[in-house]
C-alpha cells in the first residue's frame, strides 16, 4: 500500500491507497493561512505517522500546487510559499520511496487511469479550485517536459493587464475563473458570511440563483471559462476536457450552462470536430489517488 498526500491551495487530504487504486482510509483538514508551512509540516508528519504505526507502506506520493523538483516544492503562489523541501520533511519518519509531483498532474493521471478520461487517447484534465492547474495527455501518455511540470494553463492570459494574479502577472486565467474567485464574488453579492463554507454557498446558490446580480456573475464566469477551454482546444485538440476540482460540485448550476455555451463553437477554430466536456468523477479523491500512481511512473 501507499500513502498519497494533497496538498492543495486551502486543504490537505491525505490517504492510504491500495493496489486497485482504492482509499481504504482517508485525513483531512483546511489550512490554517496564518503560519502555513509550520501547519502543513505539523500535520502531515503527524498523519503519516499514524499511518506508519498501523501499516506497512511501500511508498509516499505527494500532490502539490506550485512547481515540483528535485523533491523541493517552489512556486506555490496561492499558499504564499516560495520553497517547502517536503522530501525533507517526510524523510523524518519514513525512508522509502517519496515522489512529488504537481497537484493538477496527479489528478489528471487518476482521472486517466480510473476515471473520466480513462477511454481517451488525446485528453486535457482542468483542475479549478483555489486556482488553476491542468495536465494532458498525448497517445495514451503524460506529457511532461524536461525542465518543469509545465501545463500552467491556470497562469495563461486570457485578458490583458486585467486582474493582478498571485504569480505576479495580470489577467491570468485563474484569476478570473478559479473557484475560490467565484465563491468570493457569490458571497460578496448575496450578503453572505466571507466564512461561508461551499456546501452551504452551494445550497443558498441553488435558491437564488436566478437573482439578476447571480446571473450575471454566473454568466460572465461562463464566458471567460469558455475562453480558456476554447484556447486549450485550439492548441492541443484533446478528445476530451475533463473538469475537476471545485467545480464538480457545482455542476447543477454550472455545467449545464458551460456546455451550451461552449458548443456555439464561438471560439474553437476546428469547430466541427469538438472534444467532450466530461466531469471528473473521482472527485477530491483524485489528487491522493494521483499522487500513489505516480510513485510507478
Amino acid at each position: 500500500m501507499k500513502i498519497g498526500i494533497d496538498l492543495g491551495g486551502s486543504h490537505i487530504g491525505i490517504g492510504i491507497v491500495n493496489e486497485e487504486g482504492k482509499i481504504i482510509e482517508k485525513s483531512e483538514t483546511d489550512i490554517d493561512m496564518s503560519f502555513t508551512a509550520n501547519f502543513i509540516e505539523n500535520y502531515i508528519l503527524n498523519e503519516v505517522k499514524k499511518i506508519l504505526e498501523k501499516y506497512e507502506i511501500e511508498a509516499i506520493g505527494v500532490a502539490s500546487p506550485g512547481t515540483p523538483k528535485n523533491g523541493k516544492i517552489t512556486a506555490m503562489v496561492n499558499l504564499g510559499i516560495k520553497e517547502l523541501d517536503i522530501t525533507s520533511i517526510l524523510k523524518k519518519v519514513f525512508s522509502g520511496l517519496i515522489q512529488v509531483r504537481n497537484d493538477a498532474k496527479c489528478a489528471g493521471i487518476a482521472e486517466k487511469t480510473y476515471g473520466s478520461l480513462k477511454q481517451y487517447q488525446d485528453a486535457v484534465f482542468l483542475c479549478l479550485g483555489t486556482g488553476i492547474g491542468g495536465s494532458c495527455f498525448m497517445q495514451g501518455k503524460a506529457l511532461s517536459p524536461n525542465r518543469n511540470p509545465g501545463f500552467e494553463i491556470g497562469h495563461m492570459i486570457i485578458q490583458k493587464d486585467g486582474n493582478l494574479c498571485n504569480c505576479g502577472k495580470k489577467g491570468c486565467f485563474e484569476t478570473y475563473c478559479s473557484m475560490k474567485k467565484l465563491k468570493n464574488q457569490l458571497i460578496e453579492a448575496m450578503g453572505l458570511e466571507k466564512n461561508t463554507q461551499a456546501k452551504e454557498l452551494l445550497n443558498i446558490l441553488k435558491q437564488r440563483q436566478n437573482e439578476e446580480k447571480v446571473q450575471l456573475i454566473l454568466k460572465q464566469y461562463i464566458q471567460n471559462l469558455n475562453i480558456g477551454l476554447s484556447n486549450i482546444t485550439d492548441i492541443l485538440e484533446p478528445e476530451a476536457i475533463c473538469l475537476g476540482g471545485g467545480f464538480v460540485y457545482f455542476e447543477d448550476v454550472l455545467y449545464k450552462i458551460l456546455v451550451e455555451e461552449y458548443y456555439r463553437k464561438r471560439y474553437v477554430f476546428n469547430s466541427q470536430n469538438m472534444p467532450e466536456l466530461k466531469l471528473a468523477t473521482l472527485g477530491n479523491d483524485a489528487g491522493i489517488i494521483g499522487a500513489t500512481i505516480s510513485c510507478n511512473i
